[in-house]
């Protein structure tokens, strides 16, 4: 599904007119989705309601809910995909192991949406991996403009509302090739996965998972254990990014995966050797011993 994305992006270079633009926004067979974070950031940048913002966003978050919140960062997101590629290296070569605490994707979270209201600028957006790397595939060039752009309307109406694409030069809005500067963030982040905090953008800073991890706490698609079955082996801790989801499950405190961080990538099930955990709905709530 990955992968998928990614030749999802290049659609447009190989004359297919199935998608067109980015994971921050772009068009799907003509019908606009736009990452419901990313249209918060920019409406609190513009300070007012972009109706095109709205329903575009309220499209995906009306699918991830049903599939489990975080479900975009499991199945859709390159930068967790690289992530999980770091996960083997961050065993052999991991200098530090620093974990932040719970919180502190929220505070994030947070500053990122107050820095946007503040300065009229979506702060996030112009820095963001995930729309680096998708524009990077999907359209060649390094500029912040280029998340909003044909998709939302023309560049008049955008400016219209009062944003400012970019913090940089006209100038450096010409078009670049493939793996330009910007891309320096990313080898930034794998490197920290690799040798300080293991997944610790997908896990504790990006605000995008964040968005989903709330989302996925009133999602009812869950993993399901069979405390039976589990021989607590930890199989499926070395396959799970945000590993911490699985140890109250393991340890036999809750049948569920309740934790909203999961992924619901499923690598989990596909590792477990006694089939011990599914793919089920949890209507009922369940308290944890």
């Amino acid at each position: 599904m990955q992968l998928g994305t990614i030749l999802l992006l290049l659609s447009p270079l190989l004359n297919l007119g199935i998608f067109r633009g980015t994971l921050i926004s772009g068009e799907l067979f003509s019908v606009l989705l736009v990452d419901p974070f990313a249209a918060i950031d920019f409406m609190l940048a513009i300070k007012e309601i972009f109706m095109p913002l709205v329903l575009g966003a309220s499209i995906l978050v009306g699918f991830y809910f049903i599939v489990g919140g975080r479900v975009f960062c499991g199945w859709v997101c390159p930068i967790y995909l690289l992530s999980e590629f770091m996960l083997k290296l961050n065993k052999k070569l991991a200098v530090f192991h620093i974990k932040p605490s719970a919180t502190f994707k929220y505070y994030l979270f947070m500053i990122f949406l107050l820095l946007s209201l503040v300065t009229s600028k979506p702060v996030f957006e112009l820095i963001s991996p995930i729309g680096i790397i998708s524009q990077n595939i999907a359209l060649g060039i390094d500029r912040p403009q280029a998340q909003f752009g044909k998709e939302l309307g023309s560049s008049g109406d955008i400016a219209d509302s009062g944003y400012t694409s970019s913090l940089m030069t006209e100038s450096y809005y010409d078009w670049q090739i493939l793996f330009n500067n910007s891309l320096w963030l990313i080898l930034l982040i794998l490197l920290i996965d690799v040798f300080v905090s293991k997944g610790w953008w997908c896990r504790h800073a990006c605000p995008v998972g964040t968005f989903y991890t709330l989302l996925g706490k009133y999602s009812p698609v869950k993993i399901k254990i069979d405390s039976e079955a589990c021989t607590k082996c930890n199989e499926c801790f070395d396959v799970c990014l945000p590993s911490n989801v699985l140890l109250a499950p393991v340890q036999g405190k809750t049948n569920w995966v309740i934790d909203s961080s999961c992924t619901n990538c499923l690598n989990c099930i596909d590792k477990c050797p006694e089939n011990a955990l599914k793919v089920s709905l949890k209507i009922k709530k369940e308290n944890v011993s």
